[in-house]
């Protein structure tokens, strides 16, 4: 094993509001390079959210701005150097499949960095062009992300039949997408990631369903930037499952937005992470761990509680309602799942994989009736657009 250059110091200190921690680290010409070896490690998310560092290096206390390095090359590059600095064997253990790589340009000042900045966005759609090669492994490697996905399109593929141009709202990988473009369907397909998109292009080209296919990189509060492009009431439904509604801090623009797109009595379906999940409060709470029970009611959701590490919002279905009470019925309303586990529980669900049909079964029966379809570590919500009457009011 080789040693760290003579004179150059092996850990940092990264200064968070819990207390300092020590980390590996390289530098070059004004800028830090950071490694992440968990996905669930908290430090990088601290980082990452406020957009600022507090980092004491050899020669002095520093402060900087954090990105996250998504570019496979630039990856690579970064590893050399830390391969180069830690030597084969402490490499091979510390740092050799990181979850992130991240670049800490160092500068004076901390500007604001909070949600709803572009900052935060910026932040969020790195994450996620960081995790885009790898996201249908994340999605079919876990039992109850592939049931979460199986519910929605055994919901979505009926309620669309007949429905020819549909939106959707944070399209990720394609798991959804794939299937509608398939039944015949148009898809106008809208994600903050670029790589995302670039994945789903790229499946549908290899299965010759491109030309039914168009991206736009957008927020999902900027939806209204698509009215120019296809025109009000155009679009014969819409549907955003288990992602970007709940990493979206502002919904005001997007029934707004999404009556202006919709045709009359198209619909739109939801599918967002739930505040009232009855396994965490019932598991947890027996448990006496009061604050997990509930630490869905603390907005974002404590870092931990998103399978990626971003920040999560979770919302009722009584917010859902009142958020499209103007302009929107909603038609019905599915927990999902509600007697099995959450995704990042799904060790539990394992342990009774012989029997998981039929408890998914059950699952699903339970989950369609009050009041449990409330209390679903997800749910489903289908509304149905309004004809306008005057107008509606943002």
């Amino acid at each position: 094993m080789s040693n760290p250059k003579d004179g150059e110091a092996e850990s940092l200190r990264l200064y968070l509001p819990t207390g300092p921690i020590p980390l590996g680290f390289v530098q070059e010409d004004g800028v830090v390079y950071l490694v992440a070896r968990a996905r669930a490690a908290r430090w990088p998310v601290e980082l990452l959210r406020s957009g600022s560092a507090d980092l004491a290096l050899p020669d002095g206390r520093v402060r900087g701005t954090p990105q996250l390095v998504s570019d496979r090359n630039d990856q690579a590059r970064v590893l050399g150097l830390f391969r180069e600095k830690y030597g084969t064997d402490r490499f091979a253990r510390w740092y050799e499949r990181p979850a992130r790589v991240l670049r800490v340009t160092l500068e004076d000042g901390q500007p604001d960095h909070g949600p709803g900045t572009d900052h935060y966005y910026e932040w969020l759609q790195s994450e996620f062009d960081n995790v885009a090669p790898d996201y249908d492994h994340h999605i079919t490697g876990n039992r109850m992300n592939r049931l979460l996905r199986d519910r929605s399109l055994a919901w979505l593929g009926p309620r669309f039949a007949g429905s020819r141009r549909l939106l959707e709202i944070g399209c990720g990988s394609g798991m959804e997408t794939l299937p509608l473009l398939r039944a015949g369907h148009e898809i106008v397909a809208v994600d903050i990631s670029e790589q995302m998109l670039a994945t789903v292009r790229s499946k549908a080209e290899r299965e010759g369903l491109a030309s039914r296919l168009e991206t736009r990189r957008l927020r999902a509060r900027d939806l209204d930037r698509l009215v120019p492009d296809f025109g009000p009431g155009n679009l014969d439904g819409a549907y955003s499952t288990y992602g970007a509604l709940n990493c979206e801090p502002d919904l005001a623009p997007i029934p707004a937005a999404l009556h202006r797109l919709l045709k009359p009595e198209a619909p739109f379906v939801a599918g967002v992470y739930n505040r009232w999940c009855l396994f965490e409060m019932a598991g947890y709470g027996a448990s006496l761990q009061t604050a997990r029970a509930l630490g869905r009611r603390q907005n974002p959701v404590p870092v931990g509680g998103s399978r990626f590490c971003v920040d999560v919002y979770a919302h009722s279905v009584a917010d859902f309602r009142r958020l499209f009470g103007n302009g929107f019925s909603v038609e019905r309303v599915e927990g999902v799942p509600v007697v099995l586990p959450p995704s990042d529980l799904a060790s539990y669900a394992e342990k009774f994989s012989r029997h998981f049909e039929r408890l998914a079964g059950w699952d699903a029966r339970i989950g369609a009736r009050w009041p449990f379809n409330r209390l679903g570590d997800h749910f489903l919500m289908t509304f149905v657009r309004e004809p306008a009457e005057g107008g509606i009011h943002g």
